[in-house]
């Protein structure tokens, strides 16, 4: 930053009382609508008997072999003044079963009495024990797997590494039981395990610390998973004996996801649920995951404690199966608001406003008329509005004038210009990835963006475009074959970018924080096994000449595991039949945009609201994962149902999203909503994308950037290939298209950006140019009060506050130099945060 310019900005760092001596540049970010008026507390009706206090245990009446696993018992404790603390257990008569936190271990046959007791009062259960004489039935991934999962025994820091732990390997997460199965109970001549003396095999030994173990101990004499281990060992440690095992189809966590009255336990139980009806209790065998430990916990045994008012997500896995489970409470259990008060545009508001009654987190009131210009023309445009246009729309006293702002900038070229970037971005469209015929996929998307084809067509075209990536009428869309040269990396970049999901975990094993096995990865892949890239190039990449993208019928992909050719087969599971030189994909391309399809329409759905909101109902929009529940499950199902029903209109579900109140509401917190990162109660502030940045400049200070081989001219939203060299673009982080930027963000007020805008001349040369705005207003001798509104309207997109153009007017009036005082400000509200943020 020039010597000049720091002097200049200590002397006159007498600044409006709010803003705070010290700081150099204004700091209102924007002025809030008022807030709808509290409704008063609804009066109590006449006094009632108060209920009395219960202990209710679920089930209260269950039957259990005498061999059995246990089963978790769930207390509810209810009283007038609110629930009743956590209860205490015990068994009458003792030595039939054994009961620990609720769980109930059966001893020998009997009959026994559970009894819960809390704040005086008392819960009772009548468990019969049969009596039973050996487990009919054992299998290894159902039984034993899950114990070596929830022990940690086969994690990549332990026995599940790539090459095992002491010649010892197991499978990760135990997603190969067969090869699990055999290391365990067959290995080095089965040394392992002592069917005729359980208790002393090595692997028991190890597992509880009796003998020398890497890992320490790991599980606990006469636990239900040690006595588990050490029968199935005793029964001669078989793969499956009896009734083969049906597969495991869901998992039941009980209770489920309600609102709680208040902070407190909760104890969880899962469900096993097989395709053949049958159920077993897992609680014990889960894996258990908090999504946000600062505001609630769960331990191994599925005690879940919310620490503080708020909301957080759990995980539980077991075997293949992931779900999650929600612990609520109101944040602001004293609120009165009337929420039905609040208007309401969509389906959007009428969803979010819902949750927001249920959670007592008040919404911010509607932004101004001037925050809300700035905000929507930067997010459909890629550049702020222009004075002209914010005097206009501020005159406006038409209610309707928002809506229709959105219709007209819908409309507007830069429109399709800007949202190219967005949509290339999610394709990686360079010419580092698909050579020439990177131009020829940019003009294919562009056309389809500004005719508004709808997502669906366009989706099932790049599917299954064949051909040549450079011919003018057709090369576009093939240039998405092009882009995986690979049949897993293309079933990878189809699942991230069109359903939201990440597989890349399963090519060498089940992913471990979804449902998604290594079957189902290679049953994707199998669906481009067929596709081969010809042509001249090196690597297979399109490069001048001709090229060719085409079907080959004995293109396979072979599954890791087995070794043996993938068959294509869908995600829910079903293998398709594909006939003798006929492209897969195209299967694929149906299943995928079909309506029904569970991922395609939410994934869209969520990644257009990422978009206008910095972060998507399920962030990052990319991972829509089973660990990774969306905040509004509902209100992401009723958008996705209408871009559904509107044939997947990309303009209509962008419409939807910036016309709703949600969209539109003021991004300065109110008491109750201020500690609101999750619920979308307010708008976050956002950094301005490199391209809003760059534009943004260019137009507050009328001097254009200048880009390698373009016009002076061109605006930056016009640069859509990354490998034309920008600083600016670079600095403020536009996407690489190496990888994937669905979430991809560069840090605001990083080092690199404030060396390049204050240490550098980006905007000092555009403050002086002689060819600029400042030159040509200094010009026409403007009253100081009318040159510190311009330069307002012109960067901030706002009339200063009475208090600013008092205090900046004196500042020009007073300055020795009017041109220095007038750069001065103009460098200090280019350098704001207002500026530097979309709020």
């Amino acid at each position: 930053m020039p010597r000049r310019r720091v002097g200049s900005m200590i002397a006159t760092c007498v600044l409006a009382a709010h803003a705070g001596c010290g700081r150099s540049t204004p700091t209102v970010v924007e002025t809030a609508a008022p807030s709808p008026p509290p409704v008063a507390p609804r009066a109590v009706g006449a006094e009632s008997a108060p209920a009395p206090r219960t202990i209710t245990i679920d089930p209260t009446t269950f039957t259990i072999a005498a061999d059995a696993p246990g089963v978790q018992l769930l207390a509810t404790r209810n009283g007038p003044e609110g629930p009743v603390g956590e209860p205490s257990w015990r068994v009458e008569p003792a030595g039939i079963a054994s009961v620990d936190a609720g769980y109930v271990r059966p001893i020998a046959a009997g009959t026994v009495e559970v009894v819960a007791s809390a704040g005086g009062v008392e819960g009772r259960a009548h468990v019969v024990v049969e009596p039973r004489d050996g487990r009919r039935f054992w299998d290894f991934a159902r039984d034993v797997e899950p114990i070596l999962t929830k022990a940690g025994c086969n994690t990549g820091a332990c026995h599940g590494k790539a090459d095992g732990q002491n010649g010892f390997h197991l499978s990760l997460f135990g997603y190969d039981p067969d090869g699990d199965h055999i290391a365990l109970a067959r290995d080095v001549a089965g040394r392992r395990i002592s069917p005729f003396d359980a208790e002393r095999s090595l692997v028991v030994l190890k597992a509880t610390g009796e003998a020398p173990h890497g890992g320490g101990r790991r599980l606990a004499v006469g636990s239900s998973d040690y006595e588990t281990l050490v029968a199935w060992i005793r029964a001669g440690a078989p793969r499956t004996l009896g009734e083969a095992p049906a597969a495991l189809a869901r998992l039941v966590i009980e209770p489920g996801s309600a609102m709680m009255p208040g902070p407190g336990v909760r104890q969880l139980r899962v469900l096993a649920e097989y395709a053949d009806g049958r159920r077993r209790d897992a609680t014990r065998q889960a894996v258990y995951k908090s999504l946000d430990d600062s505001t609630a916990v769960v331990d191994d045994l599925g005690r879940a404690e919310l620490l503080r008012r708020g909301e957080a997500d759990l995980v539980v896995r077991y075997g293949t199966r992931v779900e999650t489970v929600r612990l609520s409470t109101p944040v602001n259990p004293q609120l009165a608001f009337d929420f039905a008060a609040l208007p309401r545009s969509n389906l959007i508001d009428d969803q979010l406003l819902r949750r927001l009654e249920a959670l007592k987190v008040p919404p911010s009131p509607p932004a101004s008329d001037a925050a809300f210009l700035r905000r929507i023309t930067l997010d459909l445009t890629g550049g702020p509005p222009s004075p002209e246009e914010i005097r206009r729309f501020l005159a406006d006293p038409d209610p309707e004038k928002r809506a229709t702002l959105v219709d007209r900038l819908l409309d507007r070229p830069e429109f399709v210009q800007f949202w190219r970037i967005k949509f290339g971005d999610l394709l990686q469209i360079s010419a580092a990835r698909q050579g020439n015929g990177a131009y020829r996929y940019q003009e294919w998307l562009d056309a389809r963006l500004a005719e508004n084809a709808p997502w669906d067509v366009v989706v099932r075209t790049l599917l299954t475009a064949l051909g040549d990536p450079n011919d003018v009428e057709t090369g576009g869309p093939v240039n998405y074959a092009v882009d995986a040269l690979e049949p897993t990396v293309a079933a990878e970049q189809t699942a991230q970018r069109f359903l939201g999901l990440r597989m890349r975990c399963a090519q060498c094993h089940d992913h471990p924080f979804d449902v998604w096995t290594q079957d189902d990865y290679y049953g994707l892949a199998g669906f481009f096994a067929r596709v081969t890239r010809s042509g001249p190039g090196m690597g297979g990449m399109m490069m001048a000449g001709r090229a060719d993208v085409r079907v080959d019928p004995q293109g396979v992909v072979k599954h890791l595991r087995t070794g043996e050719p993938a068959a294509p087969r869908l995600l829910d599971g079903r293998p398709t039949t594909i006939a003798e030189g006929e492209d897969a994909r195209v299967a694929l391309a149906g299943w995928i945009t079909a309506p029904e399809n569970p991922f395609f329409a939410r994934a869209t759905a969520n990644w257009v609201w990422a978009q206008l909101f910095g972060r998507g109902i399920v962030d990052p929009p990319d991972d829509m994962s089973r660990s990774n529940p969306p905040v509004h499950p509902e209100l992401l199902d009723a958008l996705a149902a209408r871009f559904v029903a509107t044939k997947f209109d990309l303009r209509d579900l962008i419409r939807t999203v910036a016309t709703s109140q949600a969209y539109g509401l003021s991004s300065a917190p109110v008491p109750g909503n201020e500690k609101d990162g999750r619920w979308f109660s307010h708008q976050t502030p956002r950094p301005l994308s490199a391209h809003q940045m760059a534009d943004a400049l260019a137009q507050a200070t009328d001097v254009p950037n200048r880009f390698p081989g373009a016009s002076p001219t061109r605006r930056a939203i016009r640069v859509t290939d990354p490998g034309v060299q920008s600083p600016i673009l670079d600095a403020f982080g536009r996407c690489p298209r190496t990888t994937t930027c669905a979430s991809v963000q560069t840090p605001p007020l990083s080092l690199k950006q404030s060396l390049l805008l204050i240490g550098g001349d980006v905007i000092e040369s555009k403050v002086e140019s002689l060819n600029g705005y400042l030159a040509s207003a200094l010009e026409l001798d403007l009253e100081p009060a009318e040159l510190v509104e311009n330069l307002y309207y012109r960067t901030l997109c706002r009339p200063p506050t009475a208090e600013e153009s008092s205090h900046w007017s004196t500042e020009l009036e007073q300055a020795a130099s009017l041109r220095e005082a007038a750069e001065d400000l103009f460098w200090a509200l280019l350098n704001s945060r207002e500026f530097a943020f979309n709020h």
